[in-house]
């Protein structure tokens, strides 16, 4: 008889802990988050999925659309990633979001236009970063919070690249002594005639060196 007692008041609690619980659904937010979590162990097929559903939960969900254009530069699907930055360019920020995530995506609009040759505009969104990161106050500097070895050198570098192909020289030697002026803050600034062909060969050259550089850091 006691072990039946025993037996049903288990079962009543069990019936009144199912009763209480509420159901939890994932937000868009929530979405999002594990997408990056997968973005960050580079299971970008996943991460894809999680974002889309991200973004098809909340239309207007920024850092959603954010991931999806990283995932797509991963997935080298470069001209998806640009319609998708595109886009969550135009979406609000989320006030609970710490990092600013249109930087994020002027940064990927920037790489992402660099690898499809598009120099005008990957100067046009690179510029954009680098004029509204030195707006800040205090450390003027851009990291990608998903991957901190991706930062406003890595910008600094494309930039190079990209003003170089346009013929653009004096500005891309700007950002090559950009450069130079973090990585080795004590040397002279770094020069070359940029009038010259030999000045010239000698800028690419730097630009390259810097590049592999930067991805060895």
């Amino acid at each position: 008889m006691k072990h039946n007692r025993l037996l049903l008041s288990i079962c009543i609690l069990l019936l009144i802990f199912a009763a209480c619980r509420k159901q939890w659904n994932a937000t868009e937010e929530d979405m999002a988050n594990y997408g990056w979590s997968l973005y960050e162990q580079a299971e970008y097929v996943d991460s894809y999925e999680w974002f889309s559903n991200s973004i098809r939960e909340d239309l207007d969900y920024q850092d959603g659309y954010n991931g999806l254009g990283w995932t797509f530069g991963k997935l080298v699907e470069l001209d998806s990633a640009v319609q998708i930055f595109m886009i969550g360019l135009t979406k609000p920020q989320n006030p609970r979001m710490v990092d600013i995530v249109a930087h994020d995506i002027l940064a990927g609009l920037t790489f992402a236009h660099s690898a499809l040759k598009d120099d005008s505009s990957a100067v046009h969104y690179g510029d954009s970063l680098i004029w509204l990161i030195e707006q800040k106050i205090g450390e003027k500097t851009w990291v990608f919070p998903h991957d901190t070895t991706t930062n406003y050198l890595d910008v600094h570098v494309t930039l190079a690249l990209s003003y170089y192909g346009l013929s653009e020289f004096v500005e891309s030697l700007g950002h090559v002594q950009s450069i130079w002026a973090v990585l080795e803050p004590t040397k002279a600034p770094y020069v070359v005639n940029t009038s010259t062909i030999v000045g010239r060969n000698q800028l690419a050259a730097e630009i390259e060196y810097l590049q592999y550089r930067l991805r060895g850091r």
